[in-house]
């Protein structure tokens, strides 16, 4: 199962956490590379075996230049990350390794676009329980 929550401070500020363990991590590795090919998921629910843990949706949009994520203003439980198409494919790249995690090599990442505010990205594999709520 690939999860997905907005933790308001998780390891020094407020992050979209996604985890999971190896074969969620290839979903999320896959979503990606469709994303950035404009095929991809329009939010990450689309994603098979994907789901929030909190209620949030988080939409993939995809445009000229790297924004970064930033929650909607009118709508707190809506998430809008925005990256262009080489920005996905790095995110990808990034991704990779963790769908070849295990209980004793976990790992993570930071997608994190050089602009956009104060929230990141973290993919984990390995490190978090699947219960786990913000």
């Amino acid at each position: 199962m690939l999860r997905y929550g907005y933790f308001h401070d998780l390891k020094s500020g407020p992050k979209i956490l996604v985890w999971g363990g190896p074969d969620a991590m290839a979903r999320f590795y896959e979503a990606l590379a469709l994303v950035a090919a404009g095929e991809g998921p329009q939010v990450f629910t689309d994603i098979p075996g994907c789901e929030p843990v909190d209620g949030t949706t988080v939409e993939f949009e995809t445009v000229g230049e790297a924004e970064g994520i930033e929650r909607d203003a009118v709508e707190p439980d809506l998430f809008h990350w925005r990256a262009d198409a080489e920005t996905w494919v790095w995110f990808q790249e990034l991704v990779e390794p963790l769908m070849h995690c295990s209980v004793t090599k976990p790992g993570h990442c930071i997608l994190e676009c050089v602009v956009g505010g104060d929230i990141v990205v973290m993919v984990s594999c390995g490190e978090y329980p699947d219960d786990l709520k913000p």
